[in-house]
């Protein structure tokens, strides 16, 4: 299930010009893609949470971000794995863009993973031009239990029957922008103008597959960031463990200025 909510932040005094045109108009989606609602998993210390951008390339004037965390309990409400990705920069040279990270869920019961994704637009509602923020959360219902199915992404994003319109939030972009000068504390930049058409597009979540290069392509980079961490694997390499002890010194120094972050929530 999803909400969505927008906030208008006012740019006074600035005034605003047509800029150069997104590269095409069109939809862009941001979809929930793992886990599935009301699915049974088995534990694990590598749970991966999967979302998608659908038309990737459409978000890049849209500074896009992801919030995420994990409720377990009898009420939900007990939160963990908290973690914010911000794709303002992001390289959306692959279709589609994966934003993806693993979290420890060893506990059985009901879980709920909520999640926002946000992103920014033109508002030309007014008699200068400002910036809309907006944003929709997605709720996914899931239970952990020791005789549930081990998590397979091939398996999970081939079955259409697991996914529904309401993982995910389409919008509707179009080959204009707008350069807006900086106001106050905030600095110039470009932002995109969104179709006010209607009905409002419907998102598509089940058209996202991972298929098995990608799924080891998240493997490989989960295995790289842990044989990076304080308790590699054994199955790191020499050179690993080098790298092992150069980033606990990093992390040593970075800690003390709370300016590292990990792979694993």
């Amino acid at each position: 299930m999803h909400l969505v909510s927008r906030a208008v932040w006012s740019l006074a005094g600035s005034l605003a010009y047509l800029g150069p045109v997104v590269n095409a108009a069109g939809v862009l989606e941001i979809d929930v893609v793992f886990p599935r609602n009301n699915e049974t998993y088995a534990p694990t210390d590598q749970f991966p949470i999967v979302f998608a951008l659908q038309n990737a390339e459409l978000a890049k004037h849209l500074k896009p971000s992801i919030h995420s965390f994990v409720r377990n309990g009898s009420n939900l409400e007990a939160a963990f794995g908290h973690a914010h990705a911000d794709l303002t920069y992001a390289n959306y040279s692959s279709e589609p863009y994966f934003v993806y990270r693993y979290v420890n869920i060893d506990t059985e019961g009901p879980h709920e993973l909520f999640s926002t994704a946000s992103w920014q637009s033109c508002d030309e509602s007014g008699d200068q031009v400002g910036i809309l923020g907006n944003n929709t959360n997605f709720s996914v219902d899931f239970t952990i239990n020791r005789g549930g199915q081990e998590v397979d992404l091939v398996a999970a994003t081939a079955n259409d029957k697991t996914c529904s319109a309401e993982d995910g939030v389409a919008i509707n972009v179009t080959d204009q922008t707008r350069e807006v000068p900086a106001s106050g504390d905030r600095p110039a930049g470009t932002c995109a103008v969104l179709a006010s058409s209607f009905p409002t597009p419907t998102a598509n979540p089940c058209r996202v597959k991972i298929d098995t290069a990608v799924a080891a392509s998240m493997s490989a980079s989960l295995h790289a960031a842990l044989c990076k961490g304080s308790n590699p694997p054994a199955d790191c390499s020499k050179e690993n463990a080098v790298q092992q002890l150069a980033v606990a010194g990093v992390a040593s120094f970075a800690a003390a200025f709370g300016a590292i972050g990990f792979l694993l929530a």
